[in-house]
């Protein structure tokens, strides 16, 4: 019976010294940190070449970006977690069905502070390579603009840390992309928002460097580092 006591009375002294770490303080007033959005479905796979799908990338490297941005302190919701899409896909008119799919993609993760959206580029012209960043300058434009910069710069320097000089096309304005309904839908949610189009995947070198590890490795480290210096102001 004095051992059962004795047991107890050094459990009790041992639970204080167990204590959690503290959450962020938007974490511990349910407020998602980033909103992080890997771009497409399979309703909609996106760029593809090199035997790769723009789907099938974006979300292995959130999924790469999810902890390094934990590491942190922040905290993350990704607005998914496999290839299906979160609406039917199923309307006649694609521009709408584009859009239903976006707005529920941002209310998945929101309310939280930023929402990035994770893609790959294509284009016709197999020659176009380079990294660029879109923000909507009609929605938290200065601050949208200042993710959008932090991003980009963060990409482009890991990238060219493993040798390869990636071109830089620089932080652009969704407009300039020419949609005929204007501004990205991803763009459009209640918070600071940024696109990033990593690399082409219509380029048979860039689309070779995202079969490689230590490439995905290095954007995910943009990603992450892109994030910090916007939410420290630098």
């Amino acid at each position: 019976m004095r051992w059962s006591i004795l047991l107890v009375l050094l459990l009790l002294v041992a639970l204080p010294l167990v204590v959690p770490l503290p959450l962020p303080a938007a974490a511990q007033d349910g407020l998602v940190d980033v909103g992080l959005d890997p771009g497409h479905s399979d309703a909609d796979v996106g760029a593809s070449g090199g035997g790769q799908r723009e789907v099938d990338l974006t979300l292995a490297l959130a999924l790469r970006i999810q902890p390094l941005l934990e590491a942190q302190g922040l905290r993350v919701a990704l607005t998914r977690l496999d290839n299906r899409p979160l609406t039917p896909m199923n309307h006649r008119d694609f521009t709408t069905l584009t859009r239903l799919e976006q707005e529920a993609r941002i209310a998945a993760v929101t309310p939280a502070r930023i929402y990035v959206s994770v893609h790959f580029n294509g284009h016709p012209n197999a020659a176009i390579r380079g990294t660029e960043t879109y923000y909507n300058g009609d929605n938290f434009g200065p601050e949208s603009r200042r993710l959008a910069g932090a991003l980009q710069r963060s990409i482009v320097g890991e990238l060219r840390a493993t040798g390869y000089d990636v071109l830089d096309r620089g932080v652009k304005e969704d407009l300039a992309a020419g949609k005929p309904y204007g501004h990205f839908f991803s763009l459009r949610g209640p918070l600071p928002s940024a696109l990033v189009e990593g690399l082409f995947l219509s380029n048979p070198s860039e689309a070779a460097l995202l079969r490689q590890d230590s490439t995905l490795a290095a954007l995910a480290r943009g990603y992450a580092e892109g994030i910090r210096a916007y939410f420290a102001g630098e």
